[in-house]
Order: C-alpha cells, then sequence, then structure tokens
C-alpha cells in the first residue's frame, strides 16, 4: 500500500507539473550605479547594436526630510546602452519642465531602435502644478542622450469605446511599451479605471482596446510580427469578477484594419483555480514562431506572489499555443532575506525586474537568466 500510495502521489505531482519547465536560473543585479540609496527599477528592453541592449527604467531618489516639499522630484527616467552585466552607459532622461509646469517625475518604458542611430520611448510623467498625482503620457524620438523631441501623448477621449459619458475626462495615461511604431498603454477616466489603448504613432491616431466580457484590462507589451501583424500582452478581470487583472492574456493586432483577434488567456502554471492574479508585463519573440514572456502571479493556496518566465510555442493549427512556465524569485543569501519579487521586461530568456528584502520598501533591479527550456 506504501508504494501504491507513494506512486499515486508521485503521478498527481507529474501531472501538476507537466507544463512547468524545471530550467536553471541564474541571477545578478541590474542597478543604477548612482541611485546614491533611491530605490531603481528597469520597465523595458529592446535589443540594440550586436549584443547590446536598451533598458529603459526610473530611479526613485531617498525622500527629503519630513515635511516634504510640494515639488519634491519623486522619479527620474533612465535610459541604458551595454549588455546585461550592467556596465554599459546611463543616462537621466526626464520629460522637460516648462515655463509653469515644473515636473516632479518620469518614468519611462518600452524602448525601441529608430535608424540609423535614435530611439523611441514611451512613458509617463507629474508636474507640480496638479492637484493629486495624474500621470501623462510621454513619448521621445531621437539620440539616446535626450536631446530629440518629447511630446505629450494623452488619450482623447473621442477615441473611446463606447462613447464617453457626459462629464467623463482622462485622468491618467500611461505609456507601457512601443515597437514597429505602434504604442501600448493604459488609461483612466473619473468613471471608468483600467483600459488599454493602441497608439499609431505616425497616423496620430488611437484606438481603445476592448475585450469581450472583462470589466478592465491593460496593455502591457507590444510585440512587430513583420507586415501589419503584431502581438499584445497584459492582463484582464473577468466581467463577472471586476477588480484586479485575473489573468494574463494574448492578443493579435492588425494596424491596417485596427482590430483585435485570437485573443487567449493564460494563468500561472497552468492552475486555473488556486492562481488568483496572472499578468503578462513584457513580451519578446523566441525567434522560431513563439514568444518568451515574464509577469506576476499572486496563488489563493496557499497565499503566495512572485515572478515567473514564460514560453509559448508556435502551434502549426493554434493562433498561441500553450505556455511553460518557470518562477522566477531573487534568491536568499546571509544578509539578504529577499520578500518580493516581480517580473517587469524580458529579452530572449532574460528576465528583468525588482526585488525587495530585509523589509525595507526601497527596491533594487535583477537580471535572471533562465539556462534551459523544454
Amino acid at each position: 500500500m506504501k508504494t501504491i500510495t507513494t506512486l499515486v502521489l508521485l503521478g498527481i505531482l507529474i501531472l501538476l507539473c507537466a507544463d512547468i519547465s524545471f530550467a536553471q536560473v541564474k541571477y545578478s543585479q541590474f542597478n543604477y550605479p548612482d541611485a546614491m540609496g533611491g530605490s531603481f527599477g528597469p520597465t523595458g528592453v529592446r535589443g540594440a547594436e550586436g549584443r547590446d541592449v536598451y533598458v529603459t527604467g526610473a530611479v526613485h531618489p531617498t525622500p527629503p526630510p519630513t515635511p516634504t516639499p510640494a515639488c519634491f522630484v519623486s522619479s527620474h527616467g533612465l535610459l541604458y546602452k551595454g549588455n546585461l552585466n550592467g556596465n554599459g552607459s546611463w543616462t537621466v532622461l526626464d520629460y522637460p519642465s516648462s515655463s509653469g509646469t515644473a515636473v516632479t517625475g518620469t518614468v519611462l518604458y518600452g524602448p525601441d531602435t529608430l535608424p540609423p542611430s535614435n530611439v523611441r520611448l514611451v512613458g509617463s510623467y507629474t508636474i507640480c502644478e496638479e492637484s493629486g498625482t495624474r500621470n501623462h503620457g510621454l513619448l521621445y524620438e531621437g539620440p539616446p542622450d535626450g536631446s530629440g523631441t518629447w511630446q505629450t501623448i494623452d488619450f482623447p477621449l473621442s477615441a473611446a469605446t463606447p462613447s464617453p459619458s457626459p462629464g467623463e475626462q482622462v485622468l491618467n495615461t500611461i505609456a507601457h511599451s512601443n515597437m514597429g511604431g505602434l504604442v501600448v498603454g493604459n488609461f483612466d477616466t473619473n468613471l471608468a479605471t483600467g483600459r488599454a489603448f493602441v497608439y499609431d504613432v505616425d497616423a496620430n491616431s488611437w484606438v481603445e482596446l476592448v475585450k469581450p466580457m472583462a470589466a478592465s484590462i491593460t496593455a502591457y507589451g507590444i510585440w512587430y510580427n513583420g507586415g501589419t501583424s503584431y502581438t499584445i500582452a497584459g492582463g484582464y478581470a473577468d466581467v463577472n469578477f471586476p477588480g484586479i487583472d485575473q489573468h494574463g492574456y494574448l492578443v493579435h493586432w492588425d494596424s491596417t484594419t485596427q482590430t483585435a483577434s485570437d485573443w487567449t488567456n493564460y494563468d500561472f502554471d497552468n492552475r486555473h483555480i488556486s492562481v488568483a492574479v496572472s499578468h503578462f508585463d513584457g513580451i519578446t519573440t523566441d525567434n522560431n514562431g513563439g514568444f518568451c514572456l515574464t509577469g506576476d502571479w499572486v496563488s489563493t493556496i496557499p497565499p503566495d506572489s512572485g515572478a515567473f518566465f514564460a514560453h509559448v510555442r508556435r502551434q502549426p493549427h493554434r493562433a498561441f499555443g500553450d505556455a511553460r512556465w518557470t518562477e522566477i524569485a531573487y534568491p536568499s543569501s546571509p544578509g539578504l532575506m529577499v520578500d518580493t519579487t516581480s517580473g517587469n521586461t524580458v529579452f530572449e530568456n532574460n528576465v528583468l525586474g525588482i526585488y525587495t528584502a530585509n523589509g525595507d520598501p526601497t527596491f533594487y533591479g535583477y537580471v535572471a537568466t533562465v539556462r534551459a527550456r523544454r
């Protein structure tokens, strides 16, 4: 009986782990060297020349002693160029202040290259003159030194689906990622939060990304497949259970027809019941027709959370294949008790994100290289 019980338990374990990648993961720190005790987090990555990459992010300075000045700068945008050991060049890029407008925070996301040697960056910024914290979307185009053109890209309610209600106003726009001339991100209004958009830079046209039977949705990553084909990644909440995003998703987008197709949802570890939240934060090709992704998850049995690397293979008769998962957790060490780990962006088999430790809210950047997948 003992042998039979053991075999049954082993069989259950194999079934539960059938779609988990038993991969080796190598972790290393990836931090802005001039953070001076503040928090730093990488937010986006794209390939540059050769094996170099562009990485966007933000550094959050240590707050000054109370009372905090009204126009204290809470974050600076950062652009990194080099390899993933963090020893490349770092540039502080802040949305420029102007007469009567003092920028108090800049966060950069989703870099993309523009030939011959320029970049396109997206993100958000805040200003001192507005009550509360309102995020404005931003778009930068030009040399990596920040001497190019900055512009505000706030979602226009005229592009909303359905048409806006009387008195509705856009409160926040955050551009999360860009590639191949399209930008994806999120916006909130005073009447509805958790709405997503697709912005065509050259055409200066906006479309709200609406998922059927979803109460809210995010659009955090975009990959350009060629021609008019793109793939968008993010998360959504079921219409029957509004609130935080419960499922990750992939969807195809056609830039000519401005339509989405092949909506496919994903739950971490393929656990549809015990995982309460799954969210894709970044997407990249696997160079074989499939995708590599990262993001965050929260479980209910037992209460737990963390980051992941996911591989979605190309399938001949399906838009998207099943996901195979690798859990990402920055390791504790003597003197370092890691509290949380998040997966923010992905380049090939490399996840970039942040971790906190020792009960301190300060967060730090890391790279996790997934050595093998099956």
